[in-house]
């Protein structure tokens, strides 16, 4: 008798254990989505908001996607790599394979930024098999917006030991390109558009909040597992009771 009474025990701990475990997890998930909600509304809010003076020094927790407004102009420098930009491998609707374009941008107060003017074609960018044809930009001083960025496109599949020879990029690291341009270590994503008047490119692609959020699917799915543990659990108490009264 007592070794059935034993094995209800047992069965019993382990199906609270279980659903302990699992809607502990589901909990986890729903505070989790929280925050990235409140993330969200966050990043949101510093596309949406006014712009803000060029920072002096950078901290990405804080200036990332705040909205900037610069003064100065395009300087055309070649870069180590030697081309006058970066080409960022990409699509665009409806004119297919092209570029994101990044050049040196210096403020009237002699400050080198990365500015990321937008999308170009191919066949706009593409000569003697690389991404070198260079980007007009007006020649004028100019005034513009656009957000503080640094891009994480890395992956295990890109090569990230040197710069492309032909300057088609795969990710957009800051500390890979920056030192190209002698540029600080921050990217401004125009969201107006740098294209000298009557040209076409490049066209400017604004920054967007777009990150991931499967938290409540998640949540869901581990709270579905513990209310499944419980039903399993609530049979086997059952047919451990039975034995034990047998």
């Amino acid at each position: 008798m007592s070794t059935g009474k034993g094995r209800v025990a047992a069965t019993i701990a382990l199906g609270l254990f279980g659903v302990a475990i699992l809607g502990g997890l589901g909990t986890w998930q729903v505070q989790r989505l929280a925050w990235k909600e409140a993330l969200i509304a966050e990043l949101d809010a510093r596309l949406t908001g006014d712009p803000i003076a060029l920072p002096r020094t950078f901290e990405r927790e804080a200036h990332e996607f705040r909205r900037i407004r610069l003064t100065g102009h395009f300087t055309g420098e070649t870069g180590a790599h030697g081309f006058q930009d970066v080409a960022y491998l990409m699509t665009k609707r409806p004119w297919g394979a092209g570029y994101r374009v990044i050049q040196p941008f210096e403020t009237t107060d002699g400050r080198v930024l990365l500015v990321e003017r937008g999308y170009v074609p191919l066949d706009e960018k593409n000569e003697g098999g690389a991404a070198a044809r260079s980007t007009p930009a007006p020649e004028d001083e100019l005034t513009f917006t656009g957000a503080l960025r640094w891009p994480d496109d890395a992956d295990g599949f890109n090569d990230l030991s040197a710069p492309p020879a032909d300057n088609v990029w795969l990710t957009r690291e800051v500390p890979r390109i920056a030192p190209l341009f002698g540029a600080e270590p921050v990217l401004v994503v125009a969201d107006v558009s740098t294209a000298p008047e009557g040209a076409d490119f490049p066209i400017p692609l604004p920054v967007t909040v777009d990150l991931p959020n499967d938290h409540l699917q998640y949540a869901v799915t581990w709270f579905s597992m513990a209310a499944i543990w419980a039903g399993f659990a609530v049979v086997l108490v059952r047919r451990a009771r039975r034995r034990a009264r047998g």
